[in-house]
């Protein structure tokens, strides 16, 4: 009987550890960017850093042989954050800069940023309007030369094995938050969508006119707005890993309780910078999936 049991056991154990197979969660308390600053920056690995901004989404991408992507700079308000997370990083220069569309609370840092540091290439969406913020990113791209490209669906870009995918938008949105630029990231056989603003509406076309879009982390739309991450959505995306960018007692509800219980009903293990702070996604070469969260 007792071997029996143990052998129950056992085939529980491996079961579990198949369901997590290449993908391990490790919650970190203490000193976030002291701590873990040697395997954030391993020449090896693609780390995927979630900031903590607040209401607002800022995404740091550091490539093998450490080249950078960034993704948004969060609002104004989370200026000191961001730039102080770059430096603890050493980052100098930004390979790509991705403004997935021009709100404040996506943009806000974007001129600091562009006078800061050397840019090789930004790409953001066609999209214009007539705010302080998004006057102060041109005027501040207009002082350093740097030209806009447009992200286009379907463009890859490649820096050091990780492939980027712009995959939407896909036509001519009048809303902005539709209008936001979805990318894919594919690194060790692992893969992480980023997914701007963008409502179901947009979700709907990109299942229609996308093949493939599995992830195994999901950076949820919106800060978890109830017009996103839609059932078919996320039966499409299929995720392991949420990450949910949201500001602590913000005045939209977000994220919204229908979201969370979607995400529930799919089994995806959800993360908030409000509840977790920054977080980091670390891809290693053999495709194991790691998880570091500040709190």
């Amino acid at each position: 009987m007792q071997r029996k049991f143990s052998v129950y056991v056992l085939l529980i154990t491996i079961a579990f550890f198949l369901f997590l197979s290449g993908c391990s969660y490790l919650f970190q308390s203490s000193d976030f960017w002291g701590t873990n600053s040697a395997q954030f920056l391993d020449k090896q690995v693609c780390s995927v850093f979630f900031l903590d901004v607040g209401q607002g989404d800022s995404i740091l991408i550091k490539t093998p042989e450490n080249k950078f992507v960034l993704i948004d700079s969060g609002p104004n308000s989370a200026e000191q954050d961001v730039l102080q997370t770059l430096d603890r990083l050493n980052v100098q220069k930004l390979n790509v800069v991705i403004a997935t569309h021009p709100h404040e609370d996506h943009i806000g840092n974007m001129d600091k940023i562009i006078s800061k540091y050397d840019i090789e290439r930004f790409y953001t969406t066609n999209k214009t309007t007539n705010t302080q913020t998004f006057e102060d990113m041109l005027n501040a791209l207009k002082k350093k030369n740097l030209k806009i490209s447009i992200a286009r669906p379907f463009d890859r870009l490649k820096l050091n094995g990780v492939t980027l995918t712009f995959l939407s938008p896909l036509k001519d949105y009048d809303d902005l938050n539709d209008s936001s630029v979805v990318v894919m990231l594919e690194f060790a056989g692992k893969r992480v969508l980023f997914t701007g603003d963008i409502s179901k509406n947009v979700e709907y076309d990109v299942v229609r006119n996308v093949h493939d879009i599995k992830a195994d982390v999901l950076k949820v739309s919106h800060h978890g707005s109830y017009a996103a991450t839609s059932s078919l959505f996320l039966e499409k995306v299929n995720p392991k890993v949420a990450v949910i960018s949201v500001g602590k007692d913000n005045p939209y509800g977000h994220p919204h309780l229908s979201t969370i219980r979607r995400l529930e009903k799919f089994k995806v293990k959800i993360f908030t910078t409000e509840q977790n702070g920054n977080i980091a996604a670390l891809i290693f070469p053999d495709g194991t999936l790691k998880l570091i969260t500040q709190r």
